[in-house]
């Protein structure tokens, strides 16, 4: 089908009201547009329209703009035409519409197609796609809500290959950055296991270097009684064992000597 120029199908839409809502669930969408969907006539009404609504900082309508009317099942559009009025309007954030005039609201695979090719483009135009809204004069589907349109996000199907290098990049740079800070909690962890373990083995050497002074302090009181019952002189012992002299008068008095 030839794409229709949406400046010969121009819908002149009321904006007075409209700016003042707030877009913050696909229902404030739907209310919105099945109005202008409604304002069509019957002949209109029964082919596919495709609209976009741009979005400031705080998620109030810039902008509503049809871009175009296809067949009763199928509308072209492209994604020059898309984002040029959302661009033009510096557009936080852009939705994208689409009325289905049979009734029923699921996607096709060529819904899902265009969006995530859309979803591409306003990443590198640097305007996101909020939501992908299918619309009846009776209901309508959300592909945020549904999470479908998350699952397209991971989509690399329109990804320039460039980008697929990019985001492999960063994610290697990721994978590193948390295999080093896991590796350092793990050399932290252990650090310490270590200085307990050093802890403990120093506290059971000093322990052991005590009782071993103990020990050598008791042989000594020994051989400075031996010396003493020799008869040998205190300086003498003294001298010998390195005991002080009031350790071995305490010797000397002791009563087993």
């Amino acid at each position: 089908m030839k794409q229709v120029n949406p400046k010969i199908i121009a819908m002149k839409v009321n904006l007075k009201n409209a700016q003042k809502i707030t877009l913050r669930y696909a229902i404030d969408i739907y209310s919105v547009m099945q109005l202008i969907l409604k304002r069509e006539n019957k002949i209109e009404r029964n082919k596919e329209h495709f609209w976009t609504i741009s979005l400031n900082n705080a998620q109030k309508i810039l902008n509503i703009e049809l871009v175009s009317i296809g067949t009763a099942n199928k509308t072209l559009v492209e994604p020059v035409e898309v984002f040029s009025v959302p661009l033009q309007k510096q557009a936080v954030t852009v939705v994208l519409i689409h009325n289905h005039p049979s009734g029923n609201i699921l996607p096709s695979e060529s819904d899902q197609d265009i969006t995530d090719r859309l979803i591409q483009v306003g990443r590198i135009m640097r305007v996101p796609v909020l939501d992908h809204v299918i619309i009846t004069e009776e209901s309508f589907y959300s592909f945020r809500d549904t999470g479908l349109l998350a699952q397209l996000e991971k989509s690399t199907k329109y990804v320039p290959p460039y980008e697929l290098k990019e985001r492999y990049r960063q994610e290697m740079e990721k994978e590193i950055e948390k295999m080093e800070k896991e590796k350092k909690k793990e050399i932290e962890k252990r650090k310490k296991e270590i200085e307990k373990i050093r802890k403990k083995e120093a506290e059971k050497m000093e322990k052991e270097v005590e009782r071993m002074e103990k020990e050598i302090e008791k042989m000594k009181k020994e051989i400075a009684k031996n010396m003493l019952r020799q008869g040998l002189h205190i300086e003498a012992i003294t001298q010998a064992t390195g005991l002080r002299v009031a350790q071995i008068k305490e010797l000397e008095n002791d009563d087993a000597l």
